[in-house]
């Protein structure tokens, strides 16, 4: 009797044992899981440049990336004594080329110098050859401005919010001529609020040179 019941113990012992093994390991996938949909859901919100640069480091293949596309345009821009006034770096959110705009317009102008940008048609062949999209980006200085121009025989009130977003819209029009399509394009007027060099406590020429730097027209390729 003591040997049937010793039995009995030992039989609800290994029973505990083995369900408490089994909710252990029930609780160790959970976890796993949880942890796999928050990587699911971070990766959906990481910016494509950032998960390019991961997929890279981990693969150590750069083909078709942006990544292989960032090298190929500063290798460009470094090889072409044509090409000027551009600038190419690998940002988190993408490819980022900064265009001068004392290349591109006339002061206060958002109408295009003849010939502006035809020097980027290496640089421009090489982005439409990949299925990338483009946010053209407009930006101006914190001087303030306040003036009027005329379109369709009407008087517009300019800002650095319009002239902003009418330069991206010039660089954009140009952009469907070479051959891009609208799909492919999204303009963006940020006006001053995203400066390249801070001017606050400036004055003269730094002030002049700070504002210069932060006139520009981005193209974020992503």
């Amino acid at each position: 009797m003591r040997m049937s019941e010793l039995d009995l113990n030992l039989e609800q012992q290994d029973d505990s044992e083995s369900k408490t093994a089994f909710y252990i390991s029930f609780s160790d996938l959970m976890v796993m899981l949880g942890v796999f949909f928050v990587m699911l859901l971070s990766i959906s919100k990481v910016d494509v440049g950032s998960f390019e640069k991961v997929k890279t480091s981990v693969t150590g293949n750069t083909a078709g990336t942006l990544v292989e596309l960032s090298n190929q345009l500063a290798s460009i821009v470094e090889n072409n004594a044509g090409v000027s006034g551009v600038s190419v770096r690998m940002a988190e959110d993408g490819i980022r080329l900064v265009l001068d705009t004392r290349a591109l317009f006339e002061t206060g102008s958002a109408n295009l110098k003849p010939q502006a940008l035809e020097s980027l048609e290496p640089i421009l062949l090489s982005i439409l050859a990949t299925k990338y999209t483009i946010d053209v980006e407009g930006h101006t200085d914190d001087a303030p401005l306040h003036h009027y121009y005329r379109m369709n025989n009407e008087f517009m009130l300019e800002t650095n919010w319009s002239l902003s977003g009418r330069r991206a819209s010039s660089v954009i029009h140009f952009l469907l001529q070479f051959g891009f399509t609208d799909e492919r394009l999204r303009l963006v007027g940020y006006a001053s609020t995203r400066p390249i060099n801070s001017t606050i406590g400036k004055s003269g020429t730094a002030l002049e040179a700070a504002r210069a730097n932060n006139r520009r027209v981005s193209l974020l390729i992503k």
